[in-house]
């Protein structure tokens, strides 16, 4: 009995003790969290803390007020103390989506219904932060041509004409000088579900095995010596096509 009451006075006392412990732990990384905050953009916001099992100690949630930044974002502390967040790339990100958007259509290139969806890749951003004060900066005034991918939704099937193809080829002509990969989807019904067999294309800066420059793509025959497509079928797994709709791997019905 003594012994089984000493167990749970120790067990309790570890328990309280780990409490506390992780009490003052949260505490301290919502001080910080809340300093940077108040340093970098001027506000001083509640923090929403959660555990970081990637990287340890703990995720910040804080939502801004003050525009141009107004939104909610995450804060992340690196192993060597550092804090990242995500607020110029997803400034950004809105920034090339509306500007890309009004572009295309105002050239008559895509719909108004349409979607253009930008991204900064996670991290790839951090030294721009490191040398850019938080401020309405223009994701053009950096280099988005070496991070920033562009996706263009096109609210038709891939029918394989030339028409299609010479709208692909128009939009990366407008928007070449300004991103690293250019990727489209077609099929994609406005605001739902698309069936499971839209069909993709990608085209990079720099080509790869597999996906050619935009900068190398200039005609229809160009595009057609390419006849490569990427696509989900009813199964939801990836499957390459040609452009007629014959897929890549079974040649012997070509």
């Amino acid at each position: 009995m003594k012994k089984r009451i000493v167990a749970g006075i120790v067990g309790g006392l570890l328990a309280g003790g780990f409490f506390v412990y992780t009490t003052i732990e949260k505490s301290e990384a919502r001080d910080v969290y809340s300093t940077y905050v108040k340093e970098t953009y001027q506000e001083q916001p509640d923090i929403e803390l959660s555990r970081d099992w990637k990287m340890g100690g703990y995720v910040g949630e804080v939502t801004l007020t003050n525009e141009p930044f107004a939104g909610t974002y995450f804060l992340e502390t690196y192993g060597d103390g550092s804090i990242h967040d995500n607020v110029l790339e997803t400034y950004w990100e809105r920034e090339a989506e509306r500007t890309i958007h009004e572009r295309l259509v105002s050239e008559g290139i895509l719909k108004k219904e349409e979607t253009v969806r930008a991204e900064v890749p996670i991290g790839v951003s951090d030294e721009t932060q490191a040398n850019v004060s938080p401020t309405p900066t223009s994701i053009y005034e950096t280099n988005p041509e070496t991070y920033l991918d562009v996706s263009i939704m096109f609210h038709e099937d891939w029918n394989n004409t030339d028409e299609q193809k010479q709208r692909i080829l128009n939009v990366i002509r407008e928007i070449e000088s300004d991103v690293y990969l250019i990727h489209f989807s077609f099929d994609g019904k406005p605001g739902g579900n698309d069936d499971y067999t839209e069909r993709y294309m990608m085209f990079t800066r720099e080509a790869s095995d597999i996906d050619p420059s935009f900068l190398d793509v200039r005609t229809i025959e160009d595009l057609n010596a390419y006849d490569r497509l990427y696509g989900f079928d009813e199964t939801t797994f990836m499957t390459e096509y040609h452009f007629d709709g014959t897929p890549i791997e079974d040649e012997t019905t070509r």
